[in-house]
């Protein structure tokens, strides 16, 4: 197993990335969409197998990058993007008045 880390930019439009393999250095296609945490299996270029018939396959995670710090263009261009994509608002966020997990937990418990 290795880990690969790309920018975001190339997680969501794919990339061609260079990696070091027990054959030598090979460039692998991260495809457009892939996720943090996402694995690309490169089959047949593992290690050897303990007892003979060839060799197994490298796993490649992918970790994606999030910039911690935008200069003022970079926020105005990624906060069009989100109006675009109609992500202004983050997934997972509660809507006004529905109730989070916990708190309905805390109900069922107290018998509401």
């Amino acid at each position: 197993h290795c880990t690969v880390t790309i920018p975001m930019t190339a997680a969501a439009l794919g990339t061609k990335c260079p990696l070091e393999t027990l054959d030598g250095l090979e460039e692998i296609d991260i495809r457009p969409g892939t996720q943090s945490g996402q694995s690309v299996p490169l089959h047949g270029r593992g290690i050897t197998h303990l007892r003979g018939g060839g060799r197994g396959d490298l796993i490649v995670h992918v970790e994606v990058m999030t910039p911690s710090k935008l200069d003022a263009e970079q926020e105005r261009l990624l906060r069009e993007l989100a109006k675009l994509r109609g992500e202004e608002r983050p997934l997972g966020q509660f809507q006004p008045g529905q109730q989070g997990l916990f708190s309905r937990l805390k109900d069922a418990f107290n018998g509401r």
